[in-house]
């Protein structure tokens, strides 16, 4: 593969019939979950004020105090609940639900995608590996009938292989002369 050429992406396609995405719903889902992080940190900041053996006043005590309106709160939180609701079937992305389980454990969700990007490379190598070896074996089999019965008559190849060395240690002129890239 030459360097201008990019590997088709791994995300799953929308399934048929799905609404075309709109281009702004990213930036909509993300001002969303922002806006209903803030008004649960201030639900939860307004739960702090209440000691331990009041836990059955928290609505009580977030109505009174300072700064501190649960209705207001509930109704902020109801609100961006519906609207996400709303929004859901617009996304069409997806996160795999190894990431979701990292963050309920407190782990770093970088670590799926660096763990699964070193995993996608080992088997690419590998397969360039077992790829390479083969094209060698077919080279030195073709050589060898060649030389032993040169009037047998060989098959066209149907395939050539891109960025696969030649028996003369050249690349092949499929691949314009390029290394092959994982």
């Amino acid at each position: 593969m030459s360097h201008g050429q990019h590997l088709p992406s791994p995300a799953p396609t929308p399934f048929p019939g799905a609404p075309p995405e709109d281009p702004n719903i990213h930036a909509t889902l993300e001002k969303e979950l922002q806006r209903l992080a803030q008004d649960l940190y201030e639900m939860e900041v307004c739960a702090g004020d209440v000691v331990a053996g009041m836990e059955g006043q928290v609505i009580e005590r977030m109505s009174v105090a300072k700064d501190c309106k649960a209705a207001d709160n509930r109704e902020k939180v109801n609100r961006s609940l519906i609207e996400l609701t709303r929004l859901a079937p617009q996304i069409t992305d997806s996160v795999p639900k190894q990431i979701i389980e990292n963050i309920d454990k407190g782990k770093n969700p970088h670590q799926y995608t660096k763990t699964s990007l070193s995993r996608a490379t080992g088997e690419n190598q590998y397969a360039l590996g077992r790829l390479l070896g083969l094209e060698s074996f077919r080279r030195q089999l073709e050589t060898g009938i060649s030389g032993a019965f040169p009037d047998l008559p060989l098959p066209e190849r149907r395939h050539k292989p891109t960025g696969v060395e030649n028996g003369d240690g050249e690349e092949s002129e499929a691949n314009g002369g390029s290394k092959p890239t994982i």
